[in-house]
């Protein structure tokens, strides 16, 4: 049974039972502050069961995205991933335990198929009410049911609702690697025999920050069955990493690897690859980008981890390569993936790349800590980290691989001295590592474009500068750093780019070159690029125009989730269930630009948090705020807590165009605006491109789309009728003439679909010739110009041929690749005129197999 058709089956059941169906939230856990991610099918869910809001049903079913890294190191074994989709069935105290147990074992045994006696239950010891359900009403053997004092569930973050639960294991069967006669659950002997494929946790408690436990208004439950474990006991498989959801990833991972001799270490950095890609793109799928804080942290770490297991392997394209697979996989679940693929692919590819410049370093730098020792000191372990951007954690595992230590409490200590460091010597701005112990920076960019200061301190490895007052915007809040230039009485340098000091209120300044020129206690005279700032200006205050008018067309309920404000454009993220109508754009666009044609005053004021808040002031979500806050206000129309810089009045903006509106994961959407001279450049493209298509296509502008809404239509009628006679040729003459051969003992049946044949055509021929020609069994092989498929019957997998082998020695053979299940797999034809060499090929792996099922 294939992944997709399991997760459609469980979702199925439920709603047949009375449960609603609920969509995937995000992996960004928005409504729990206490976790950074979605760790769990029912964190989206916990205000339900506290009671803070009320359920869209008494009970519900979902398959939700999750994502943990607490065992990342075990990542690439046969059980262990970050990324991973949990299914659940919820109750809000409509069933409790006895329902939750019936449910769960119709589902298993009478629903998918599983043997009864081959599923072991266990309970905490102290929950007489479950061991009551699993014996006297389901019928499970008192012997057979497991007491585990781990059988309590924990709140997902340190609050929230808690209870027992009830486990249910898969029985692979004896003997169990740990050597026992008797084994069970319960001995909890690590072996290899039993594989947990379901929690069942019944919460009737809400646990605090404190530890302590209140009783929930209605005990509920909350089960969770990872889609990828469950799915390997349906496939017959004992590691995830063989089954449909990550077997095409490692196989192509695996062919654009170096072909040397495989080893069990690098079959677990290809594993630790497709997972890695899984997490990686989900993330950014869902809007989280690579950064050194909080969820960007977590994804650069991740994608850092794949780069190097991807070095390691020689691997060409990195993690950006596997996307095609990902999303032919999971695209049909989540439609952000193929929505996002450029994205995804192009925050891959770069911060890949970004790392590829410092591993190389820092690499040596290691290898040579590593030579001379077998334990790691804290500085050293530090410097990698500050100067090579490397995180501990990435130290730690290369340093484990070589069987060394690292000083953890070292490292901590660096780094508490890194913040602590006073700053000695200040005209020499001198400091020995890390970032400066400088006061906060002066920001004068309110006021003016440009003014007199000193240089405080230059270094960090990236030409960085400090200067005091500095009038350039460092980014915060969505919006870009500013650039511009430093100039004193004999030399210059461009500013590229301004930021903070992590954790600091201390502004940088990127410089372009120069920085060799410049010491600390010079002065010099800072200029903004003002055009520059002028046109972020513009964007940031559509932004908020644009937060406001979104909230008057679709409702109080949208709360912005973050932006981007660039000087070419801004996006704008917000929460919302539903892709928007034509109607509502146009309405939102046209709110936007009617407050634009009033030409409201900006105005901003510093004050206290709560007045701010009492004033009316909207924060963005999950940021964190100081006492004092400032308030950027339009007229009284549009009143935002920012620290940003803006217009004087919104008729400087000009006119705003939306660009594009679109999903950026589960309840986010994202919108792409232009404002100022970017709307006018784009307005010009845009209407310079109508009428030369009007003109190609002999029409009024106006008539366009109904011209091409008609060519569309078209195309779609005859690439149906030239598929419907491609299958009807396929499905006689051409799947006659197919060779069918005895190889081994199996029916081995090949054919060459000559012409512009795709991999739709190709699958077409597959299933005719293994249906027609081989009556169902054996090994059926069709190769087209560019694509190949495979089906192999019963008779031929017990003897142990597996199509996803084959395919990807065919594909090899054509200087292509593929992969995919054991009964059928599909793969990529690199030169038509080697198709021979490749049937050649197989019949050889196919002969092999026969022999050794001899």
């Amino acid at each position: 049974m294939r992944s997709p058709e399991i997760r459609e089956r469980f979702l199925h059941y439920f709603e047949g039972r009375g449960h609603q169906r609920l969509p995937s939230a995000s992996l960004v856990a928005y409504d729990d502050p206490t976790v950074l991610f979605t760790v769990a099918g029912m964190v989206p869910l916990q205000p339900y069961f506290r009671g803070a809001r009320t359920p869209p049903a008494p009970r519900v079913a979902s398959c939700q995205k999750c994502l943990r890294t607490v065992d990342i190191e075990e990542v690439g074994d046969a059980s262990h991933n970050t990324f991973f989709e949990m299914l659940g069935n919820f109750s809000f105290g409509d069933y409790f335990k006895e329902g939750a147990i019936t449910l769960a074992w119709e589902f298993l045994t009478a629903d998918i198929g599983l043997p009864g006696d081959r599923l072991w239950p266990s309970i905490h010891p102290g929950d007489a009410d479950a061991l009551d359900v699993w014996v006297s009403t389901v019928g499970v053997p008192r012997e057979r049911i497991s007491l585990l004092e781990d059988n309590f569930w924990g709140p997902a973050g340190p609050s929230g609702p808690c209870g027992f639960d009830s486990e249910i294991y898969w029985d692979w069967g004896s003997p169990c690697s740990c050597g026992r006669a008797h084994c069970s659950p319960d001995t909890q002997c690590g072996g290899d025999r039993w594989t947990e494929v379901w929690n069942l946790v019944f919460p009737e408690f809400d646990q605090d920050e404190t530890g302590g436990r209140t009783p929930l208004p209605k005990p509920g439950i909350d089960t969770g069955m990872g889609l990828e474990r469950f799915t390997a006991v349906l496939q017959g498989v004992r590691s995830i990493y063989d089954t449909d959801l990550f077997a095409p990833i490692v196989a192509g991972f695996r062919s654009r690897a170096d072909q040397a001799e495989e080893m069990a270490e690098r079959h677990r950095s290809f594993n630790v690859l497709a997972d890695h890609l899984r997490a990686s793109a989900f993330l950014i799928a869902d809007g989280v980008a690579p950064s050194n804080e909080a969820r960007g942290y977590v994804l650069r770490r991740v994608i850092r981890r794949a780069a190097l297991h991807g070095r390691r392997l020689q691997l060409h394209g990195g993690l950006a390569a596997g996307v095609d697979d990902l999303v032919q996989i999971m695209g049909g679940a989540y439609p952000e993936l193929a929505e996002h693929r450029a994205l995804i692919e192009a925050t891959l590819g770069a911060e890949e790349e970004a790392f590829e410049h410092t591993l190389a370093e820092g690499m040596e730098r290691l290898e040579s800590l590593l030579a001379s020792s077998s334990a790691i000191a804290g500085r050293d372990a530090f410097r990698l980290h500050d100067t090579y951007g490397f995180p501990v954690e990435l130290t730690v595992e290369l340093a484990r691989e070589r069987d060394a230590t690292v000083d953890l409490a070292g490292f901590a200590e660096a780094m508490g001295q890194q913040r602590q460091r006073s700053r000695s010597g200040a005209e020499r701005g001198a400091f020995d590592a890390g970032h400066p112990d400088l006061p906060p920076t002066t920001f004068v960019g309110y006021d003016t474009l440009e003014c007199d200061a000193r240089v405080l301190y230059t270094g960090g490895g990236v030409h960085n500068v400090v200067i005091e007052p500095s009038p350039f915007y460092a980014e915060a809040g969505g919006q870009v750093g500013d650039r511009g230039e430093l100039t004193w009485e004999d030399g210059r340098v461009d500013v590229a780019d301004s930021q903070f000091f992590p954790g600091t209120e201390i502004r940088a300044l990127t410089l372009v070159q120069g920085a060799d020129a410049m010491h600390p206690g010079m002065k010099v005279h800072a200029r903004v690029d003002a055009d520059r700032r002028a046109r972020t200006a513009r964007h940031h205050s559509a932004t908020h125009l644009l937060h406001k008018s979104l909230k008057l067309v679709l409702g109080d309920e949208v709360v912005q989730r973050g932006s981007l404000v660039e000087p070419a454009h801004t996006t704008f993220d917000f929460n919302f269930s539903r892709a928007l109508t034509a109607d509502e754009v146009f309405g939102i666009e046209a709110t936007v630009n009617e407050a634009i044609r009033r030409n409201l005053e900006r105005t901003a004021t510093v004050m206290p948090i709560a007045q701010a808040r009492e004033s009316g002031a909207v924060a963005l979500f999950g940021e964190k705020y100081g006492d004092n806050v400032r308030v950027v206000d339009f007229g009284g129309w549009s009143r935002e807590l920012c620290g940003g810089t803006h217009v004087e009045r919104t008729g400087d903006i000009g006119a705003a165009i939306i660009l594009s509106e679109s999903s950026i994961g589960a309840g986010t959407r994202r919108i792409d605006m232009v404002a100022g001279d970017a709307a006018e450049s784009y307005w010009r493209d845009a209407s310079s491109a109508l009428r030369e298509t009007a003109r190609t296509l002999r029409a009024r502008p106006e008539e366009v789309a109904d011209r091409v809404v008609a060519m569309l239509g078209q195309i779609k009628r005859l690439q149906r009728e030239l598929e419907e006679a491609q299958r009807r040729a396929l499905s006689g003459s051409g799947v006659r003439g197919a060779e069918v051969e005895d190889v081994a003992g199996y029916h081995f049946g090949h054919l060459l679909l000559d012409g512009s044949s795709d991999a739709r055509a190709v699958d077409a021929a597959v299933d005719g010739l293994f249906a027609e020609r081989l009556g169902g069994s054996g090994v059926a092989l069709v190769l087209g110009d560019t694509a190949l498929a495979m089906k192999v019957g019963g008779d031929a997998l017990a003897g142990g041929v597996r199509a996803g082998d084959l395919v990807a020695i065919a594909s090899q053979a054509t200087g292509g690749r593929g992969g995919g299940r054991p009964d059928f797999a599909r793969g990529g034809v690199g030169d038509a005129s080697r198709r021979d060499a490749a049937v050649a090929a197989v019949r050889e792996a196919i002969g092999r197999a026969g022999s050794d099922a001899a």
